[in-house]
């Protein structure tokens, strides 16, 4: 075990003491890891995952496995359990042992490496990669090749253990976009690659029946794609990115009317570079504000959200420094709480056609609700990958 990641253990096991996410005065640990999507062939090195603490680099955990060199925006490729105190940490090997899948999870118990765990039913993931969420003790992917959705028990020592399957696909067949759980624990929400949407029952690791999928309207009317999916901690509302926009557009929906999504916007912001090519996104921990990233303009957005309502507010939007020179693509955004991590917001980019680098952009936070604005606060730097589109983040 090396020094640095020693280091991060202990201060993880400290943290695990000290409290869970929340809004607090004093200062608290972000702790981040960044699937790295090394494919075979690359740099001679399998796959791995770089942990941060508080957005400084803190060395690799090797998977034995190979990812696919970039997985889709939308597509969250990596895990940490807090059920387990964080302790368990999951990442995506879309292209697995031989490099050209079907593809594994990796599964650590911070920071011993556990093992690799193939799909129990089939499930292929080396077209936009493996998908992983949470709820409490179950572990979801998405197998996004062969269109499985599948639960794994998490165990002691972050085992993993069958649960159950489905095939799911959108309506004109395309594969699995985006993937979240509701806080729950009864539904998962799936986005698929040709703008349909569906929501699939969840009873503990038993998957059950599927609503959907259905078009969003975005979709219909705007000809727009609902990509990221983020649930409100009711559990009661559903949002969705719908990329494709030169502004972000929102489309939500209540889980009691499931076929029927409004769409909000395009947003427009009170000033800043305007989100374009959105992909992703996540809500504040109280489900109030929404963190928009635009793929293809480097600028994060905040806007109110109430309901299937979402609305721009008073704030300009941030632009993270070095975009377009340092890397090309921002990729997911984690949002927790803690001073540390400025509102616990973490950006995660990739470096394609620029540098060999890897990036997390720690943003912090300033006004109060609706009116939450965020500026760039501190950045992560990966001098040895140059495709992690995905990092996992939590404050303790």
């Amino acid at each position: 075990m090396s020094n640095a990641l020693k280091v991060f253990l202990t201060l993880a096991l400290t943290a695990m003491v000290m409290g869970g996410f929340a809004r607090v005065a004093k200062a608290q640990d972000v702790f981040t890891v960044q699937n790295d999507d090394v494919y075979l062939g690359y740099n001679g090195q399998f796959n791995s995952g770089s942990t941060y603490i508080n957005a400084v680099y803190h060395g690799k955990l090797s998977t034995g496995s190979y990812g696919l060199g970039g997985s889709y925006f939308g597509v969250s490729t990596v895990n940490i359990d807090l059920t387990s105190g964080g302790k368990c940490v999951f990442i995506a090997d879309a292209a697995g042992v031989s490099g050209s899948g079907p593809g594994d999870i990796a599964s650590f118990d911070f920071p011993n490496f556990i093992a690799n765990y193939t799909s129990n039913f089939g499930g292929n993931g080396d077209f936009y990669g493996i998908t992983l969420a949470d709820s409490g003790s179950v572990l979801v992917a998405g197998w996004t090749a062969s269109g499985t959705l599948e639960t794994f028990n998490v165990g002691p020592g972050c085992t993993l253990t069958m649960g159950t399957s489905i095939t799911t696909s959108g309506l004109n067949g395309g594969p699995i976009d985006g993937l979240a759980v509701a806080s729950n624990g009864k539904f998962i929400a799936l986005t698929y690659d040709d703008g349909s949407y569906s929501a699939v029952a969840l009873h503990g690791a038993n998957l059950g029946i599927v609503s959907g999928p259905h078009f969003s309207n975005c979709a219909n009317t705007l000809g727009l794609q609902p990509t990221g999916v983020a649930i409100d901690p009711s559990s009661l509302y559903v949002y969705m990115d719908c990329f494709g926009g030169v502004t972000a557009t929102i489309d939500a929906y209540n889980v009691n009317t499931p076929a029927q999504t409004v769409t909000n916007g395009p947003l427009n912001a009170a000033g800043g570079k305007a989100v374009y090519g959105s992909n992703t996104m996540a809500l504040s921990p109280d489900g109030k504000i929404l963190y928009i990233v635009g793929t293809f303009s480097g600028s994060v957005e905040t806007a109110q959200v109430n309901g299937t309502s979402v609305e721009a507010n008073s704030c300009r939007n941030a632009s993270l420094p070095g975009y377009d020179s340092q890397w090309l693509y921002p990729g997911s955004i984690n949002v927790g709480g803690g001073k540390a991590g400025g509102d616990g917001a973490v950006v995660a980019e990739a470096g394609y056609g620029y540098t060999a680098n890897s990036y997390i952009e720690f943003l912090t936070s300033s006004g109060s609700e609706p009116d939450i604005c965020v500026s760039p606060d501190k950045q992560g730097i990966d001098t040895n990958s140059e495709f992690a589109l995905s990092a996992a983040s939590y404050a303790k």
